[in-house]
């Protein structure tokens, strides 16, 4: 009996000390994969099909979508050996795109963006409601356009309708007071 419990005793201890190991794991390393299907080639020129986790999720801050998504150090690392001097990158979704192009180095030098019938931020929103009562939204296009990753220029294309009538509307969200300009 004695016998039996030293023995087991024995293979216990065994078995926990040798659990007791350390594996020391080889470093991993993560970089852009050229291979991606999200990313194609044309030329010169990038297209990245944009992923979104909801809907409206890159049309509602596709600069800070792109930021948070997109590695331009690691892009730039994989074409090396290219010799480009500039790196034109369009991130595509169904709603639109942003066009951003970046210098040698990868620094935002200026970005394009344009989406058609998005969801309109509040404060447009109200705008338009309060300048054309009774008028009904059928469609809209955002374009704005800047240096680096401040906007300088943005501008919302609004069509309404009201029974057989139709009404273009464009607005500056960026102009204070009486921003709306509408065309008959």
């Amino acid at each position: 009996m004695k016998t039996l419990i030293f023995s087991l005793l024995l293979i216990a201890v065994t078995t926990f000390s040798q659990a007791q190991e350390i594996t020391q794991l080889e470093e991993a390393k993560v970089g852009f994969a050229p291979l991606d299907t999200k990313i194609s080639r044309d030329g010169d020129r990038f297209t990245y099909k944009v992923g979104e986790a909801y809907a409206g999720e890159f049309s509602k801050d596709a600069i800070a979508f792109m930021k948070a998504n997109f590695d331009i150090q690691n892009f730039i690392a994989e074409f090396n050996g290219q010799d480009y001097d500039s790196y034109v990158v369009t991130f595509t979704s169904p709603k639109g795109f942003l066009t951003a192009d970046y210098d040698e180095v990868g620094n935002l030098v200026k970005t394009y963006q344009k989406f058609n019938d998005i969801a309109l931020p509040l404060d447009v929103r109200r705008e338009v409601y309060m300048a054309n009562k009774g008028w009904t939204m059928t469609k809209n296009k955002y374009v704005a356009s800047g240096r680096g990753d401040l906007i300088e220029k943005e501008m919302y294309k609004i069509k309404l309708e009201n029974g057989n009538q139709k009404r273009t509307m464009k607005l500056d969200p960026r102009a204070s007071g009486s921003s709306v300009a509408s065309n008959d």
